[in-house]
């Protein structure tokens, strides 16, 4: 069963307002069904007198440093179906690399970058063509 926001925020509340008046935390998590974990994460939240302490926090990291730009993947999707020794055809993750280093292009994605973007690539054309 899966709660509104509301609703667990209303339930933190009211298992943190039981902790504060003295009840045992081991009652008040049998009686809510949550863990002491969970108590404490939000009693910790509490004491830091955030006016938001009560609310959820994304656990999304504010970066990514890592990620390849999209720039970058435009450029790789282009190589494949541009790139082609006798035009039969799109090209592998390697032919794409070495054209990328044989003009400059920085940084250069690994070998298994590229394929991850090129297999990413299909798998949305094949959902987008089962749903139309």
């Amino acid at each position: 069963m899966r709660l509104s926001p509301a609703a667990l925020q209303q339930r933190r509340e009211e298992a943190l307002q039981r902790y504060l008046a003295g009840d045992p935390i081991e009652m008040i998590c049998r009686e809510t069904g949550c863990s002491k974990s969970w108590l404490y994460k939000w009693k910790k939240r509490h004491q830091c007198t955030e006016p938001d302490w009560v609310l959820e926090h994304s656990r999304r990291p504010e970066s990514t440093p890592t990620k390849t730009p999209d720039a970058l993947k435009a450029e790789i999707l282009r190589l494949h179906q541009t790139l082609s020794p006798d035009g039969s055809g799109p090209v592998s993750a390697d032919v794409i690399r070495g054209f990328l280093c044989q003009h400059g292009r920085e940084p250069i994605p690994s070998r298994r970058t590229i394929y991850r973007i090129l297999t990413r690539q299909a798998k949305e054309v094949n959902t987008h063509s089962f749903a139309s």
